[in-house]
C-alpha cells in the first residue's frame, strides 16, 4: 500500500524536473509554477485553488499528510532545498542564451534574403519571419500583423490559402494582393476585368506551403514578394560589376521592372543620357541586351545581399511584436518631472471635460491597460487618467518604495492638471494603491472600485484563493524573496521572447468575451508587458516587494462608496479574496459578477465606471447596467 511520503517525493521529483526543463522550454513554466503552487497550498483548499487544467496537485498528492506542508518552517525549508535547483537552471539559461547568439547570426543571414519569409501555424499566428516579411506587415501592403497574427487585407485571402495547404487540399497556394489591398486572383485565375496586367505585375506575390512533410504538420512557411520593395544594393553593384554611382542607381532601375523611359524619369536624367549610361553596363557585365544584363544580375550572389535599407526595418525577425513599433509610447507630453528629479508618465484618455477618474493599474502595468474602445469613455463623460507607478511603463525607477509613497506623487500629477475632486478605479495589484490614495485623500476621493483585487498575504492559508503562476510567485516573495529576481527574469525572458505566447497563456483560461478575444485589446497588452519586460526584472521586483512589505490594511471609515467588483470564475484570484479585502475596509461592498474572469474591469468597463459615476452623480436608471451580481456587504465573513 502506498503511503503519502513517496506520494509527496515523486511530485517533488516532478516540479524539480520541471525546474530543469524549463531552461530549455519555456512554454513549460506555467506547468512549473502551478507545481509549485500546489505545494505551498494549504490542503483542505487545494482543490479549489488549483485549476484542472496543467499539473492535477489535488489528486496526485496528499498534501495533508506530507510533510505538514502548512507549517512555514517546512515551508522555509522547501523553498530552501529548492534554491539550488533554480541556481542550476539560471546557468542552463545563460548557456542557452550563446547558443541563441549563434542562432541569431544564422537568422541574420535570413534577414539579408529579399524575400518575406514567416513560419506560421493553421490560425496563422507568427511564429517566426524575417525583416523583409515583417517590414511589408508594417507598411500596409496588403499583409498586415494583428496581435501576432500574419493576415492579408482582406482577412479570408490568406488564411483560406493556409487553411488549403494545411488541409491538404493543395500542395501549396499562390495569390497576389494588389493595390487596392485585396486578394484578386489564385494561381488559377487571370486578372480580372478591372485588374491589368501591369497592376497583377506591381501587387505583392504571396506563397504558401507545408513547413515540414510529417502527420499532422501544422506549419504553413509564407514567401512574400514585392517589385518595389527593395532594390539591388548600389554598393555591390559598383563592387561586384565596377559600375559607377550613376549606372548602378540605373541598373537598380530595371532590375526591379521598370522601363528605360521610367528609369530616367525617376532618376532626373534625360533619355539619351540612360541610354548612353546603359550600354557602359553592357560592357562592363559583358553582355549585349537588357534581358541578359537582368540574367547576369540574378545569376549573381548580389540578389541574396538586398538586406534592410531603412530603420524602419531594423526589428528582429523572431519577434512579430516589435511590429508594436513606436506604439508603445505615450502620448507625447504626457509626462512630468517630479520634485525629487523622477519622471512619471501617464496617460488621458476620454472626455477632456469630463468627471476625472484615476486608474491604478495592474502589476508592472502601464497608461495602456484600459478598453480599446475610447468612445465609452466619451459616451460616460469621464476623463480617465493612468499614472505609471515608479518602475512601471514609462516612469523612472525608484529603489525601496512603499504603497505609502504613492499618494505624493499623485498630488503633484492632479495640482499639475488642476484637479480637485475624482474618482478612482484599481485593477488587480493596483488595489492597495487605490485604498492608500482614499486614505490619503479622504475629501479628494468621491468614489472608490476596486476590480479583481487580491487580498494582502500574512501566512500560508492566504494563498489558497490564489492559482498557478499568481501563488507560487507570492510564495516566493512571501517565503524566499532572494528567489524572486531570477524567477522574474526567466518570466521577462519569455515576454522578450514572444509576448504573444504569453498573452494567449494568460487569456485562454478567461471565460470568452468580446475584449478577451480583441486584437486591439491584445495588442495593448503587449504593449504593457513589453515596457515591463524592458524595465527589468528588478522594476517587477521591486513592485511585488512593495505590496508584500508595505501593505497596511488597517484602513479607517470613510464617507464616499466603496465597491470591489470580483468576477465568480476568475481562474487567477478566487472571488474571496475579493470578500476577505472588502471585510478589511468598513463600509465596502462586494459585488460578485457570474461568468466573469480576471479581466473583469475591461470585459464589463461601461458597467463597471458607469456604476462608479453613478454612485456620486445618478444620471441613469436604476441597477448597474451589463450584468447581474451578487452583492456581499463587508460585514459578512471572510473566506
Amino acid at each position: 500500500m502506498d503511503t503519502p511520503t513517496p506520494r509527496f517525493a515523486e511530485q517533488l521529483s516532478l516540479v524539480i524536473g520541471l525546474i530543469y526543463e524549463t531552461a530549455s522550454d519555456e512554454s513549460l513554466w506555467p506547468q512549473l509554477l502551478e507545481g509549485m503552487a500546489g505545494l505551498i497550498v494549504a490542503p483542505q483548499d487545494a482543490t479549489r485553488a488549483i485549476p484542472a487544467a496543467g499539473l492535477d496537485i489535488a489528486r496526485t498528492i496528499d498534501l495533508a499528510s506530507a510533510l505538514s506542508l502548512a507549517n512555514s518552517d517546512a515551508q522555509q525549508y522547501l523553498w530552501a532545498c529548492l534554491e539550488p535547483h533554480f541556481a542550476r537552471s539560471q546557468r542552463m539559461q545563460q548557456e542557452l542564451q550563446d547558443i541563441e547568439i549563434e542562432r541569431d547570426l544564422l537568422e541574420r543571414v535570413m534577414d539579408r534574403l529579399p524575400l518575406g519569409m514567416a513560419i506560421v501555424d493553421a490560425q496563422g499566428k507568427a511564429i517566426s519571419m524575417n525583416r523583409a516579411m515583417l517590414s511589408l506587415a508594417q507598411t500596409g501592403s496588403g499583409l498586415c500583423l494583428q496581435a501576432g497574427h500574419l493576415a492579408s487585407m482582406p482577412a479570408d485571402a490568406l488564411a483560406g490559402a493556409i487553411a488549403r495547404v494545411l488541409g491538404r487540399q493543395q500542395d501549396h497556394a499562390c495569390l497576389r494582393l494588389g493595390p487596392s489591398r485585396a486578394a484578386l486572383a489564385g494561381s488559377e485565375r487571370t486578372p480580372g476585368p478591372t485588374q491589368t496586367q501591369a497592376d497583377a505585375s506591381s501587387g505583392l506575390s504571396l506563397w504558401v506551403s507545408r513547413f515540414g512533410q510529417a502527420a499532422g504538420e501544422s506549419r504553413a512557411m509564407v514567401l512574400a514578394a514585392s517589385p518595389g520593395s527593395r532594390a539591388l544594393s548600389e554598393g555591390g553593384l559598383k563592387g561586384f560589376f565596377g559600375l559607377s554611382p550613376a549606372e548602378a542607381r540605373l541598373t537598380q532601375q530595371l532590375a526591379l521592372g521598370h522601363s528605360m523611359e521610367d528609369a530616367a524619369k525617376a532618376l532626373g536624367v534625360s533619355p539619351n543620357t540612360a541610354k548612353t549610361q546603359l550600354k557602359k553596363v553592357f560592357y562592363k557585365v559583358g553582355v549585349k541586351r537588357q534581358s541578359e544584363l537582368l540574367q547576369a544580375i540574378y545569376a549573381s550572389p548580389l540578389w541574396l545581399d538586398m538586406g534592410p535599407q531603412s530603420r524602419r526595418m531594423q526589428p528582429r525577425r523572431a519577434a512579430p511584436q516589435a511590429a508594436l513599433g513606436d506604439m508603445d509610447t505615450l502620448p507625447k507630453g504626457q509626462g512630468m518631472r517630479l520634485p525629487d528629479g523622477r519622471w512619471m508618465a501617464w496617460s488621458d484618455s476620454g472626455d477632456p471635460q469630463g468627471w476625472p477618474v484615476l486608474l491604478c493599474h495592474g502589476f508592472i502595468g502601464s497608461g495602456h491597460e484600459r478598453h480599446p474602445d475610447a468612445s465609452h469613455l466619451r459616451a460616460l463623460g469621464i476623463r480617465l487618467l493612468i499614472p505609471e507607478r515608479p518602475g512601471c511603463g514609462d516612469s523612472d525607477y525608484l529603489a525601496a518604495r512603499t504603497i505609502a509613497d504613492w499618494p505624493a506623487d499623485v498630488a503633484h500629477l492632479l495640482r499639475h492638471l488642476g484637479i480637485e475632486t475624482f474618482g478612482v478605479v484599481s485593477w488587480q495589484f493596483g488595489a492597495p494603491y487605490a485604498l492608500e490614495l482614499a486614505r490619503a485623500m479622504p475629501n479628494r476621493v468621491r468614489a472608490l472600485s476596486l476590480a479583481s483585487p487580491p487580498a494582502p498575504v500574512a501566512g500560508i492559508r492566504d494563498l489558497r484563493h490564489y492559482a498557478g503562476d499568481g501563488a507560487f510567485l507570492m510564495g516566493v516573495a512571501f517565503y524566499t524573496p532572494r528567489l524572486l529576481l531570477p524567477t522574474l527574469r526567466a518570466v521577462v525572458s519569455a515576454v522578450l521572447r514572444n509576448v504573444f505566447t504569453v498573452i494567449d497563456n494568460e487569456l485562454s483560461k478567461e471565460p470568452a468575451s468580446a475584449v478577451v478575444n480583441d486584437p486591439q485589446f491584445r495588442a495593448q497588452r503587449a504593449r504593457t508587458l513589453q515596457k515591463a519586460a524592458k524595465n527589468g526584472a528588478k522594476c517587477a521586483q521591486a513592485e511585488m516587494l512593495a505590496v508584500f512589505q508595505t501593505w497596511k490594511t488597517d484602513y479607517p471609515a470613510w464617507a464616499f462608496p466603496t465597491t470591489v467588483w470580483h468576477g465568480d470564475a476568475d481562474p487567477q484570484v478566487h472571488w474571496q479574496a475579493g470578500q476577505r479585502l472588502a471585510a478589511l475596509v468598513p463600509g465596502a461592498v462586494l459585488q460578485r459578477v457570474p461568468g466573469a474572469g480576471h479581466f473583469l474591469l475591461f470585459s464589463h468597463w461601461k458597467a463597471i465606471l458607469g456604476a462608479l459615476k453613478d454612485s456620486v452623480v445618478p444620471s441613469r436608471s436604476a441597477g448597474t447596467p451589463g450584468f447581474t451580481s451578487a452583492t456581499t456587504p463587508t460585514s459578512a465573513a471572510a473566506a
